[in-house]
């Protein structure tokens, strides 16, 4: 198989490949936002609360960079806006669903 042809298939998957992304992106930003505001671990200290924090944050960021660096690099733009707004839309809901409680 050429490059040039498997270039091409990838970029046709970019169509089908973006609901699966956005939908593992919801469900992962999700539960990371959940474990770094102690929802999920319960942290009866504060240094069991920054590690949770701090863990979140780390395979956030690296699940990010690492989605942005894949996408961009396939040519897949529609998975990559995707990548964005579904990674960082969820935590922005969710706490500004919480400061109104």
């Amino acid at each position: 198989m050429s490059v040039i042809r498997l270039w091409r298939r990838v970029r046709r998957a970019d169509r089908p490949v973006a609901p699966v992304v956005g939908a593992a992106n919801v469900l992962l930003s999700s539960l990371l936002f959940l474990l770094a505001i102690g929802v999920l671990t319960e942290p009866v200290t504060g240094e069991q609360e920054n590690a949770a924090e701090g863990l979140a944050l780390r395979i956030f960021c690296c699940w990010l960079l690492g989605g942005l660096v894949l996408f961009a690099v396939l040519g897949m733009a529609r998975t990559l806006l995707g990548h964005l707004v579904t990674l960082l839309l969820p935590p922005l809901l969710m706490t500004v669903a919480l400061l109104a409680l």
